[in-house]
């Protein structure tokens, strides 16, 4: 991938942050899929958040190269049982400190091009101490420099054939558009419009121009020679209107903006984009258009 949100043939670096639980694995399998298509090379990252061990013990080897050779051992198991690391390039890195400002930190250093991770989701708050990929995947796709797939469980479908684009009238919403475009090529996917729109949203957006952002996106799509589908929806609640066509359609990813640019912005579509990131069983691919590299 030659820029950080289009897969291209070019190596680049995918990181998958990971606690070792299942779903991070999961992750690492997901990410696996995407760097064999896309000649990519593995970033695996586990962040330690007490400083404790570190400082109060006076300790005569660096406490982050006893993590690095643990991790390390646990990573070659994980290899030597996983046939769908089989020939992928995977490098590992431990670090201390917050997890999302760590995720942030190494994704800028290494020129991260995707970031790969497991959530818990909504479920996984109570044990928030326990996990890297708790509530820690919505805040990375705040301020992460490159785009992030987010997953809650395996994904049941392991390809990119359909991707559901929820549209709105912004601006945000149009720069994913390109996005979708490469990865539609690059993946052989049919990519399905979908714009939701609610009735509160209806006083201070212009439901004409969201009918005619869907006309112009699927014409659009259609010059581009990728199959589309177009859908429009009125429902009070844009975000569990998207995940309910993801799963009618089997999609295999959602793609959404965060970080919407205005307020008003942020207060219609923003919401849904965390409640989509947050609640849907389907991998989303999140793209910030604030901070990600163009």
């Amino acid at each position: 991938m030659n820029e950080p949100q289009q897969p291209t043939t070019s190596r680049y670096k995918i990181l998958v942050p990971t606690d070792f639980s299942a779903i991070s694995i999961h992750a690492l399998e997901y990410a696996a899929l995407i760097a064999r298509k896309a000649d990519a090379e593995l970033l695996l990252l586990h962040v330690f958040e007490s400083y404790s061990q570190n400082t109060m013990l006076d300790m005569v080897v660096d406490f982050t190269e006893i993590m690095e050779k643990g991790i390390e051992e646990k990573m070659n198991e994980i290899k030597m049982k996983n046939l769908l690391l089989k020939g992928i390039t995977i490098h590992s890195k431990v670090v201390t400190g917050k997890i999302h400002n760590e995720i942030e930190r190494i994704a800028k250093e290494e020129d991260v091009r995707l970031i790969v991770m497991g959530t818990h989701g909504v479920s996984g708050v109570t044990n928030i101490g326990r996990y890297i990929v708790g509530s820690n995947a919505y805040r990375t796709t705040q301020s992460a420099p490159c785009p992030i797939i987010t997953l809650r469980q395996e994904p049941s479908n392991k390809s990119f054939k359909d991707i559901v684009l929820p549209i709105d009238s912004t601006k945000e919403s149009s720069e994913k558009v390109d996005i979708a475009i490469t990865w539609a090529k690059f993946f052989g996917s049919t990519i399905h419009l979908l714009a939701v729109t609610a009735f509160f949203e209806e006083f201070m957006v212009d439901v004409k121009e969201v009918d005619k952002k869907v006309h112009d996106v699927g014409a659009r799509l259609a010059k581009e020679g990728i199959p589309y589908t177009a859908h429009i929806i009125r429902n009070q609640s844009p975000s569990e209107s998207v995940i309910e066509y993801a799963r009618k359609v089997s999609a295999d990813l959602i793609m959404v903006v965060t970080g919407q640019g205005s307020q008003l912005t942020e207060l219609l579509f923003g919401s849904s984009a965390r409640s989509i990131v947050t609640e849907s069983t389907i991998p989303v691919l999140s793209i910030n258009t604030k901070t990600a590299k163009k």
